[in-house]
């Protein structure tokens, strides 16, 4: 089901099992360019609500990735950034002089802001990142 202006829209037989509602209007523009770009920054800005199963619709719209359209410079320039010395300061202070208390709230006791090694099935989290520093 989608949610907008007010009126409900249902898509497909039966019940939802999400609801996508639009808060604001996402510029045509930037669906144009790059629709998968424009959703994802709506969702991050809360122009754009996924409520129920965030996976189960993810899921299905990276099923329909086919039919959303992509302008590769647009993705270029998000995934490469400028490399001019006044932003990579920017980007660096933006990721990095946040503080400590914003990383403990969802990282281990390790601090590790890392992707963990699990060897065996039975590492927990604090195990997969001691493998991780150990990893040779």
């Amino acid at each position: 089901m989608v949610k907008m202006n007010g009126n409900e829209y249902r898509i497909g037989d039966g019940e939802p099992t999400f609801i996508v509602k639009y808060n604001k209007a996402i510029p045509l523009k930037d669906l144009a360019t790059s629709t998968s770009i424009a959703l994802g920054e709506a969702y991050m800005d809360g122009a754009l609500e996924i409520q129920g199963d965030l996976y189960n619709a993810l899921d299905h719209f990276l099923g329909q990735t086919g039919n959303f359209s992509t302008d590769e410079t647009a993705l270029k320039k998000l995934i490469h950034t400028s490399v001019s010395k006044k932003n990579q300061k920017k980007e660096v202070s933006s990721h990095y002089d946040i503080g400590n208390d914003f990383y403990k709230l969802w990282l281990d006791e390790t601090m590790s802001y890392s992707c963990g090694y699990f060897k065996n099935a039975g590492d927990t989290l604090y195990q997969a990142q001691m493998n991780k520093v150990d990893y040779t």
